[in-house]
């Protein structure tokens, strides 16, 4: 695919290396730059097969734990670089639309893969979890690890972080990097941290490239200009490839014939000049194409060791500015009497709070010994920040590819006014100070991403999740969550504020401009779905909140008790969870403030997406003792993945996802530490947890009978709830229509009915992966039954669909049940088509069927009770005595309503009963039961 084909093309010719061997031959330690985008797999702790399930935080971050620990043993020290820069069309767009119809393409086998199979799906379809790189963020933070953010060309910053810096090479896996040259390049996809403690991966002999291939050092980057890129597109170069005796698709080409002949057509021209070589490859010098290919020579020559020199010659190089000095640029900003050099939530009081609530989190976990033991983890990051890290980075923690300075700033509020925006865009343009701080904050890791291209560009790129492309059960959880997101942007851009003032002056009759239309904000949000598989932008306006939000200068930078309260609860309101007990600490922890919020806003869609055994489920989880028990969460095996499950996962972390851009954009009130997605999430005892939660009799059961966890996950659900008219999402329709079912995917059962003249003579449950080690329930002809609560336990009051009821625990239901006396059933069914059943070797007539059904029929709540009191017990007893006799010389007695056989089924046990009990249940009784199955 383009220049990423000289990388495969060489894959081949890299010399197995091993890090740390290296740097014992480096005075002063081995200092290298991590291209972290060609090694997210790595990062994450290998190919495991909980990925897809969401997520597994705590084995991430054990192995984190464990890489900081080599790497600080062995004196290598890491800068781990991440991209940050956001697709501006037209360029970048095509390549972010091929990066996502890959996902897609993926996300698709997966979730086919799941349902079909019910197991982990294969390595191959790597998908990278939603909130990996939130993770990662967060847990190099947290080790003292540097980490840097691009924000305009990634490859281009990466290099240039090499050289300014003087690193001694660069981890990566692109082909770009081949071009470019740097010191010393490896493979970040090969890269792997073994039990024999060193560090492996593949070195590549860059400086041997134009030996290799055949070419001179000055057409290298033309060569790389000709394969494909960003710039000059490979659909650009049809023609051209054509003229090279490349006929068929560009994705059926092996890229060592491609390479091949661009290399024999580079080689044979006549000079190196620029203009005769596109005369030759386009025919004339004024094609729209030749200006392309100038263009992408002159970016890999800006990558290369000289054309770096010049080209921070020409841009680097810019005085210093006094910023005490300097007046602010916008006429809107009003933070005069604010500290802007830093947020307000940088405070050491406000961090220590967030490391101490980190520990009361974290005092019972059982992560590993090296990432629980905080002393432990101090200790690797003084050791990684005493290693000669030159050019004062030890100073500064975490190097920036290029110095903020004010002119940049001012260039990146121009660029953001000339961004192409719809003409009901009225609204001015970010302060300056915001503009600089997020920049800053950025480029150190500080801040997510998505923040500087809502500043700067007004955009965001949204990448694929793992949910289906027809949103079956869950809606499309992008634009599920987009509420959220014009929340934000109505407060980055200030738009109350400036409508406040805009009225104000309109009602002084001082305005100096029309007022017809309110200051409005639009953001161009790219979605790759489907219907629009990012072709073009969904224009999304600010919503601003219903209540006086202060501007974001002073969500930002003010340091008074209003302004923190203000934060907080700016945050809340966007996650719709303003209410008294969420800031409850008893009922809500701190640390458990983001899944609170995300499953609260959840709850309070119109769209009814939850179970309340599944928002168990979740709460179940993040109070769970395993949570960040890592070496027990690898060895824990789950019988059976739900493709609902692992779409629920995906959801909620989007959500976190969503709320940590909430939170950075009203100033950062809860803390950095405390939003770590492994304090209360994890993939695989998510889907362990809602596979139990489907056949537990009560919470109890599903919190492996800890008491004290069913307190906190009833008082967090109460939290969530608060409010609140619940309506939980329906169960899966039953299957009703005649004999239908059969065989599933791969020969599994899918669960059928089985009539008889329309008579319902059997009944059974599908064969889940997950229900394995379950009985399955078998429901005999007349018999339903009763309806069950959220847990499967049989009561009273249990669920019942739409209405939002919760049902009672187990025991106190099963003892209600059970002491409810029969009731009779009114209803208009039609009678069923004549049938024969045997029935302990006598023929039993449709007729005297019904009526028996009807006497002893489970009802509804609706009818009115018999009358039947203890005393007929007796009679009914001895009657049924005769009957058996009847029945076995095959006479018929007296005139009784209720015939022979009736009383006969009826003094028998509990499989008689089931076998006479009422069978024209409507289809709407079997909705709510549960999936449970029946004990025996």
């Amino acid at each position: 695919m383009g220049i990423q084909d000289l990388q495969t093309y060489l894959e081949n010719e890299g010399v197995g290396v091993d890090l740390f061997r290296i740097a014992r031959n480096h005075a002063g330690g081995f200092r290298l730059v991590l291209d972290a985008e060609g090694c997210l797999d790595r990062l994450y702790g290998g190919y495991f097969s909980d990925w897809a399930c969401g997520g597994q935080w705590a084995r991430c971050v054990q192995f984190l734990t464990t890489l900081a620990q080599a790497l600080a043993e062995h004196q290598v020290a890491l800068c781990v670089c991440f991209n940050g820069a956001h697709p501006a069309p037209p360029v970048a767009p095509q390549h972010w639309i091929q990066t996502q119809s890959t996902y897609r393409q993926r996300v698709n086998s997966v979730l086919r893969h799941i349902v079909t199979k019910g197991t982990p799906p294969p390595k191959v379809w790597w998908v990278p979890p939603m909130g990996l790189h939130s993770c990662l963020r967060t847990g190099l933070r947290y080790l003292n690890i540097p980490i840097m953010v691009s924000s305009d060309d990634h490859c281009q910053e990466v290099v240039g972080l090499c050289r300014e810096k003087s690193y001694a090479g660069l981890v990566g896996c692109s082909g770009e990097y081949l071009v470019f040259q740097p010191p010393r390049y490896f493979s970040s996809s090969q890269l792997k941290l073994t039990y024999r403690s060193s560090l492996e991966t593949k070195e590549y002999k860059i400086h041997e490239l134009p030996q290799l291939l055949d070419v001179p050092q000055d057409r290298l980057c033309l060569l790389a200009a000709l394969l494909g890129g960003t710039i000059l597109s490979e659909q650009s170069l049809t023609d051209f490839y054509k003229r090279l005796g490349i006929t068929q698709k560009k994705q059926q080409v092996p890229p060592e014939t491609l390479i091949k002949a661009v290399s024999q057509f580079v080689r044979d021209l006549p000079s190196s000049d620029m203009d005769s070589a596109c005369i030759e490859i386009f025919g004339d010098l004024n094609d729209l194409r030749a200006a392309k290919l100038k263009q992408a020579v002159q970016y890999y020559l800006n990558g290369t060791k000289d054309g770096f020199l010049k080209y921070r010659t020409a841009t680097g190089r810019r005085p210093k500015t006094n910023k005490r000095n300097q007046k602010p640029d916008s006429p809107q900003s009003s933070s005069a009497d604010l500290d802007t050099s830093k947020l307000a939530t940088e405070s050491s009081e406000h961090e220590q709070k967030g490391l101490d609530d980190y520990k009361l989190a974290t005092a019972n976990a059982s992560m590993n010994a090296d990432f629980s033991t905080e002393e432990r983890t101090m200790e690797v990051g003084q050791a990684l920040a005493s290693m000669s890290l030159e050019g004062g980075d030890a100073e500064q923690k975490i190097p920036a590819s290029k110095p903020v300075e004010k002119q940049e700033q001012q260039a990146a509020a121009k660029e953001s006014r000339q961004t192409k925006s719809p003409s009901s865009d009225n609204c001015p343009p970010a302060p300056a100070e915001v503009l600089r701080t997020c920049a800053e904050r950025h480029a150190r890791g500080l801040m997510h991403p998505h923040m500087l291209a809502i500043l700067t560009h007004r955009q965001v790129a949204l990448p694929v999740l793992m949910e289906d492309d027809n949103h079956r059960e869950i809606p499309s959880i992008h634009h599920f969550y987009r509420p959220i997101r014009q929340n934000v942007y109505a407060i980055l851009y200030n738009m109350h504020h400036h409508r406040f003032m805009a009225q104000k002056a309109k009602d002084e009759g001082t305005s100096s401009m029309s007022v017809e239309r309110a200051c409005t904000v639009q953001v161009a949000e790219w979605i790759y779905s489907r219907v629009n598989p990012g072709k073009t932008p969904e224009m999304v306006p600010g919503v601003v909140l219903d209540w006086p939000v202060p501007t974001v200068q002073r969500l930002w930078f003010g340091t008074a008790q209003d302004d923190k309260c203000r934060r907080m609860r700016a945050f809340l309101s966007c996650m719709r969870s303003d209410t008294p007990l969420m800031l409850n600490t008893s009922y809500v922890p701190q640390h458990l403030l983001i899944l609170a919020t995300v499953l609260r806003f959840v709850m309070t869609s119109q769209i009814q997406i939850l179970r309340r055994q599944e928002l168990d489920a979740f709460l179940a989880t993040a109070f769970s003792n395993d949570l960040m028990n890592a070496l027990h969460l690898q060895e824990m095996t789950v019988n059976g993945i739900s493709s609902r499950g692992v779409q629920l996962g995906a959801l909620v972390m989007a959500g976190a996802e969503t709320a940590l851009l909430a939170n950075d954009a009203c100033g950062a009130p809860v803390p950095w530490l405390v939003a770590a997605p492994w304090l209360y999430f994890d993939g695989k005892l998510l889907q362990r947890n809602l596979a139990r939660a489907m056949h537990c009799k009560h919470l109890a059961q599903l919190c492996d009978n800890h008491l004290d966890t069913v307190v906190k996950v009833e008082r967090m659900r109460k939290a969530i709830l608060e409010g609140l008219e619940v309506e939980w999402a329906l169960p899966p329709l039953p299957l009703v229509a005649g004999v239908v079912g059969g065989l599933g995917w791969r020969g599994r059962a899918r669960g059928a009915r089985l009539e008889i003249a329309g008579v319902v003579v059997g009944q059974w449950g599908a064969d889940y992966p997950q229900r394995a080690r379950y009985p399955q329930a078998a429901h005999y002809v007349g018999y339903t039954p009763p309806v069950r609560n959220a847990y499967g336990a049989r009561g009273g009051r249990g669920w019942r669909g739409r209405g939002g009821a919760r049902g009672r625990g187990a025991s106190s239901a099963a003892a209600a049940a059970a002491a409810r006396p029969q009731r009779r059933r009114n209803h208009n069914d039609e009678p069923a088509k004549p049938a024969t059943l045997s029935v302990n070797g006598k023929t039993v007539r449709p007729e005297d069927l019904g009526s028996q059904a009807e006497e002893g029929s489970p009802h509804g709540e609706e009818s009115a009770p018999d009358n039947d009191n203890e005393g007929a017990q007796p009679m009914r007893t001895k009657t049924a005595k005769n009957a058996k006799k009847n029945v076995g010389k095959g006479k018929k007695k007296n005139s009784n309503p209720k015939t022979d056989v009736a009383q006969t089924l009826e003094a028998n046990g509990p499989l008689e009963n089931k076998v006479t009990a009422e069978c024209h249940n409507s289809d709407k009784e079997h909705i709510g039961q549960g999936d449970a199955p029946v004990s025996n």
